[in-house]
C-alpha cells in the first residue's frame, strides 16, 4: 500500500482529495492545508475547505504556512511514499522536502504547462480567449511549475466559462483519472516528459486593485475580463451617482450586445448584490 501526504488548501482540491480517499491502494498518512483564518465582518476564525474536510474525516491534519525544519521534521515522520499536491499555493517546496517521499512529489495544475504557470492560470486563460486547456500532472522540482510532465489531460474552455467552472471542470477531470495515472506513475519507469521551457508562459496572481477594468480593452476582452475574476476578485470599475460621487461598483457577470458591454449582476460598494438594471438610472459608469 502507499502512504501519500495531500497538500490542498482550496475547495478545488476537494475531488481529488475526495477520490484519494476512496482508492484502497493508498493510505493518506497526513493532509497538510493552511492555518485557520478569519473570515467575514466578524472576523470569525474559520477553517479552510481543506481543513474542514479532514477533521470531519477524521484525518492527520497539519496545518502550516511555512516549511521550515519543523515542518521538514514532520513531514520525515509520516514517512511517506509519495507527496500529492492539488491547490496549495506558496510556499514553495525545498528540494529537501521534494527528496523525502520515494516517488518524490506530484503536483496536479490547470494548464497545458509550461503555458501559463503560477498562482493563477484559470483567470488569465479565460481573459486571453484561450478556447481549450489541459490538466497537467507533473512531478514537482525546486522551480515552481517547472518539472517533468506525468501526463496531461485536455479539456475545451466554453464561450461562458468563469474561473469557477473552468477550476471546477479541470479539477474533476484530475479526480476521475487520478487512479489510473498513478498507478502509471508508481509502476516501474514510469514516463516523465521534460518541459519545452522555450515556449513557458507566466502571469501574475490578481488583487483586488488589478482587478479594475480597463475600458480601453475591446469589449470582448472586457467581457472575458469580468468572467474570468468570478469567484475572486470580482473585476471592478467606478460610477457616480446623481450626487457626482464616486463609488466603486463590482460587476459579477455582464453580456456583450452589440459590442457594447451590459452589465447583469452588480454590487455597489457597501450595498447588496443586485441586477444592473434596477440601479443603472442612478448610476453612471
Amino acid at each position: 500500500m502507499t502512504s501519500i501526504v495531500f497538500f490542498g488548501s482550496s475547495p478545488y482540491s476537494l475531488p481529488v482529495l475526495a477520490k484519494l480517499l476512496s482508492l484502497p491502494q493508498y493510505r493518506l498518512v497526513g493532509v497538510v492545508t493552511k492555518p485557520d483564518k478569519p473570515v467575514g465582518r466578524q472576523q470569525t476564525i474559520t477553517p479552510n475547505p481543506v481543513a474542514d474536510f479532514a477533521q470531519k474525516h477524521h484525518l492527520n491534519l497539519i496545518q502550516t504556512d511555512v516549511f521550515d525544519q519543523n515542518f521538514t521534521r514532520l513531514f520525515s515522520q509520516l514517512k511517506p511514499d509519495l507527496g500529492l499536491v492539488v491547490a496549495f499555493g506558496p510556499p514553495f517546496f525545498t528540494q529537501e522536502l521534494i527528496d523525502v517521499p520515494v516517488y518524490k512529489i506530484v503536483n496536479i495544475h490547470p494548464s497545458p504547462l509550461p503555458k501559463y504557470r503560477g498562482a493563477t492560470p484559470g483567470p488569465w486563460q479565460i481573459i486571453n480567449g484561450e478556447t481549450t486547456s489541459a490538466i497537467t500532472f507533473f512531478q514537482i522540482d525546486s522551480l515552481p511549475d517547472h518539472g517533468p510532465i506525468i501526463r496531461q489531460i485536455p479539456f475545451p474552455i466554453s464561450a461562458n466559462e468563469t474561473a469557477n467552472s473552468l477550476y471546477q471542470k479541470a479539477f474533476s477531470l484530475a479526480s476521475s483519472h487520478l487512479s489510473q495515472i498513478l498507478s502509471s506513475y508508481l509502476a516501474p519507469s514510469p514516463v516523465l516528459t521534460p518541459q519545452l521551457h522555450s515556449q513557458k508562459s507566466y502571469y501574475p496572481k490578481f488583487t483586488k486593485e488589478t482587478a479594475q477594468i480597463d475600458w480601453n480593452w475591446p469589449p470582448e476582452k472586457i467581457e472575458r475580463f469580468i468572467r474570468a475574476l468570478n469567484p475572486w476578485p470580482i473585476a471592478w470599475t467606478y460610477v457616480s451617482n446623481q450626487k457626482q460621487q464616486k463609488l466603486r461598483l463590482k460587476i459579477f457577470s455582464a453580456r456583450l450586445i452589440n459590442q457594447k458591454i451590459v452589465p447583469d449582476l452588480v454590487q455597489i460598494e457597501g450595498k447588496k448584490v443586485v441586477s444592473w438594471q434596477e440601479i443603472s438610472s442612478s448610476y453612471q459608469i
